[in-house]
C-alpha cells in the first residue's frame, strides 16, 4: 500500500466508515458531511440500514443515492447492514422497539463490516458514528481504530446532555415544574445562558426517567466521553461561547451547516439526495406567487401529530387566507392512516394552497415567494431556513426542538412562537386552536412583522454563508479533522 507525505507525516490513505442513526434527519447531515470529506481526498464507506437504503432507492426510482457523487470522482462506497428488524416492520409506528433494535442488534453487523473493511485497500482507520449510538466507544476500541462522535444538533443541546449530572445535582432531573420561577432557572451549565426547565430537550421534561429510551440516552453520552473527536452540524460563530466550553473538554469541531454542496450555486445540480419519500416539485406553483407571500409548513421527517391538531392547523390556515405549501408525510399521524384533512379543505384552498407528501425543503425555502416557515424546530430545518434567509414560526414537538425554539426565538430573535407557545413539551399541552393559529399566521406573515424578522435573519444568513467558504470556520474545522486523522494514523 502506497504512502504519501503530507505536512511532514508519512500517511496511509485515509478511509473512514460513516454510520448515521437510521432516521432521515440524521442520515442527511451525515451524507453531506461524507461528501465534504470525500472532496478532501478521504475514502468514505457510508453505512445505511437495509430498510433505510430500500426506502431511499425507492424514492429515487431505484437509483443509488451515491451514484452522482461517485460520477464526480468522490470515493464514497455504499454498505448496507441489518437493523435487526424485518424490512416490512413499521419503524414509524413502533419507535421504541425500533430504537432498542438498532442500539443492540446492529452491533454484530457493524463489527462484521469493520472487520471486513480493515482488510480492504485502504484499510479503514476511523469510525464516524452518530452520538446517540451507545456502542461507538467499545466497538472502536475493539478494532483499534479512531472514532469520531457525529452530533447532528445544536452545540447547546449537546452540552445539556453532556452535563446531565449537573441537572441531577441541582434538582432539575427528573423534571419538576416548580411554582417559583427562580427554582425553574438553569444557570449552571458551562457556556449556556440562563434557561427554564421548559427549555430543556423533551426527554428531560418527562416525570419518569426509568424508560429504556432514557437509559439509551445516558449510555450514549457515556460512550461520547470516549470519542477522540466530536463533529457537530453547527456554526462556530453562532454558538461560540458554548463551543469554547466544550472544546476545553475535548476537540469539538463545528462543520455546519451541512447543506448540499451545490447550494450556493444551483440547487438543481445537486442530485445526491437521501430522502425516503418521493419529492414533489413545487417550483412552478411558487413561481406564480408574489415575493414573500407563501408560508411553508413542515413538521419534519419523524415527529407525529394528532388528527385533532392537524385539523386545527388546516382550519387555521383556511381562516388566515395565507398562501401555503404544507408537507404532510404519509405517516404524520401513523402509518396507514389516510384522509387526515378536514372534508372540503383541499377544494377550498386549491387556489391558495398546495399539500404534498414530501418536497426538497431547501429548494422551497430558497424560493423568493416563500416568506415564512411554520416549523417543528428540527435542527436541519432551522439551518436550512436560516441559510435561505427565511424567518420561522416555532411549534416545537419533542426531543431537541424545545431547546432549538429557545435559540431561534429568545437568543437570535429570528422566529415567533405559535400561539403563545413558550417552548414547553407539546405532549403536555392542550391543542393549539384554529383561531390562535389564524391570528398568529396573519401577524407573522404581515408586512411589518415579516420585515422585522427578515432583517434579523439576514446577518445570520451571512454568518452561515461565510462559514461554508474555503476560508470559513466550518471548512477550516473540517481541515483540522482531516489533519487530526492523518496525525493519528501516520505510518
Amino acid at each position: 500500500m502506497e504512502s504519501k507525505t503530507i505536512n511532514g507525516l508519512s500517511c496511509r490513505p485515509l478511509h473512514v466508515v460513516a454510520v448515521p442513526l437510521p432516521v432521515q434527519g440524521h442520515i442527511t447531515p451525515m451524507f453531506n458531511f461524507a461528501k465534504k470529506l470525500a472532496a478532501k481526498g478521504v475514502t468514505v464507506t457510508f453505512v445505511n440500514t437495509e430498510a433505510c437504503y430500500a426506502n431511499i432507492t425507492k424514492a429515487r426510482n431505484g437509483e443509488d443515492p451515491f451514484s452522482h457523487a461517485q460520477s464526480l470522482g468522490l470515493d464514497i462506497r455504499s454498505a448496507q447492514i441489518s437493523d435487526g428488524l424485518p424490512l416490512e416492520f413499521d419503524r414509524s409506528l413502533n419507535a421504541e422497539e425500533f430504537i432498542e433494535s438498532f442500539e443492540t442488534n446492529m452491533i454484530p453487523h457493524v463489527e462484521e463490516l469493520i472487520s471486513h473493511l480493515k482488510e480492504e485497500e485502504p484499510p479503514v482507520l476511523c469510525i464516524i458514528a452518530d452520538s446517540f449510538f451507545v456502542w461507538l466507544d467499545r466497538v472502536a476500541k475493539k478494532y483499534g481504530i479512531s472514532h469520531a462522535s457525529f452530533w447532528t444538533e445544536a452545540a447547546m443541546v449537546f452540552s445539556i446532555y453532556y452535563h446531565w449530572d449537573l441537572l441531577v445535582e441541582n434538582g432539575h432531573s427528573p423534571f419538576v415544574n416548580k411554582e417559583d420561577d427562580h427554582e425553574n432557572l438553569i444557570n449552571y451549565i458551562p457556556g449556556l445562558s440562563d434557561l427554564k426547565t421548559t427549555d430543556l430537550p423533551s426527554y428531560f421534561q418527562e416525570l419518569d426517567l426509568s424508560s429504556r429510551t432514557h437509559d439509551i440516552l445516558y449510555e450514549a453520552f457515556q460512550s461520547v466521553r470516549g470519542a477522540d473527536w466530536i463533529i457537530s452540524n453547527t456554526v462556530e460563530d453562532l454558538e461560540s461561547r458554548t463551543i469554547a466550553e466544550l472544546q476545553s473538554i475535548k476537540p469539538f469541531w463545528s462543520v455546519g451547516p451541512l447543506l448540499p454542496s451545490a447550494f450556493q450555486e444551483d440547487l438543481n445540480k445537486e442530485t445526491s439526495r437521501t430522502n425516503m419519500w418521493p419529492e414533489s416539485d413545487c417550483t412552478g406553483w411558487l413561481d406564480s406567487k408574489p415575493e414573500n407571500s407563501v408560508i411553508y409548513i413542515s413538521f419534519g421527517s419523524y415527529a407525529h401529530l394528532s388528527r385533532a391538531q392537524i385539523e386545527e392547523v388546516a382550519l387555521g390556515l383556511l381562516e388566515s387566507k395565507q398562501p401555503f405549501i404544507w408537507v404532510l408525510r404519509p405517516d404524520i399521524i401513523a402509518s396507514g392512516i389516510h384522509d387526515i384533512l378536514p372534508e372540503g379543505f383541499l377544494e377550498e384552498t386549491k387556489d391558495k394552497g398546495l399539500v404534498v407528501q414530501w418536497s426538497s425543503q431547501l429548494e422551497v425555502l430558497s424560493h423568493p415567494s416563500v416568506g415564512g416557515f411554520l416549523t417543528h424546530c428540527g435542527w436541519n430545518s432551522i439551518l436550512e431556513s436560516l441559510s435561505s434567509g427565511v424567518p420561522m414560526l416555532a411549534f416545537p414537538l419533542f426531543t431537541d426542538q424545545c431547546t432549538n425554539r429557545w435559540l431561534i426565538v429568545e437568543e437570535w430573535g429570528v422566529a415567533m412562537d405559535l400561539a403563545g407557545n413558550s417552548g414547553s413539551f407539546q405532549n403536555y399541552k392542550p391543542l393549539v386552536g384554529r383561531e390562535e393559529i389564524a391570528r398568529t399566521l396573519k401577524k407573522f406573515m404581515g408586512e411589518e412583522e415579516g420585515r422585522k424578522l427578515r432583517l434579523k435573519v439576514k446577518p445570520i444568513r451571512e454568518v452561515l454563508k461565510k462559514a461554508m467558504l474555503d476560508s470559513g470556520t466550518s471548512n477550516k474545522n473540517l481541515d483540522l479533522f482531516v489533519e487530526a486523522l492523518r496525525a493519528k494514523n501516520h505510518t
